[in-house]
């Protein structure tokens, strides 16, 4: 087998290990999208409840009841928040481990077809060699 041949074998499992980092990146920043999303929405309901809490004339008791409600809500901000900030740093690692398999997949590949033209370069060398030879033999032949 072809040494080029052979190194087309590794280049495919390099290639298969950079297809399944892509799809873990690709998770990665779905995630962070579904996390920044739920994120926007809180903020929203939050901003929703601030404005509603100004229109409304509460009782001193209720005051404080929405007061609760609001602080666990700005408390489920902070924590989806930080599900953002967890998110977007497993999607940096994602993207740095695709990025590796990714270069290693190129060299392999640069080395494949480096290996393919000295194969060919030695092929026609040997061709040249056979062709110069058979001419040879036609000339002492003829004569």
């Amino acid at each position: 087998m072809k040494k080029s041949r052979r190194m087309q074998i590794l280049v495919d499992l390099a290639k298969r290990k950079e297809d399944v980092a892509a799809q873990q990146l690709a998770r990665d920043k779905a995630k962070v999208q579904h996390d920044l999303k739920k994120l926007n929405e809180l903020k929203d309901y939050a901003g929703q409840y601030e404005s509603e809490r100004n229109l409304l004339g509460l009782s001193p008791y209720l005051t404080t009841n929405y007061q609760h409600f609001v602080d666990r809500v700005q408390q489920a901000i902070v924590q989806q928040e930080a599900a953002v900030g967890r998110a977007e740093q497993q999607a940096d690692m994602s993207m740095r481990r695709w990025l590796q398999t990714r270069t290693k997949t190129k060299s392999m590949d640069w080395l494949k077809e480096k290996s393919h033209k000295v194969e060919l370069a030695v092929e026609a060398k040997q061709e040249q060699r056979q062709s110069d030879e058979f001419a040879m033999r036609r000339f002492l032949d003829s004569m």
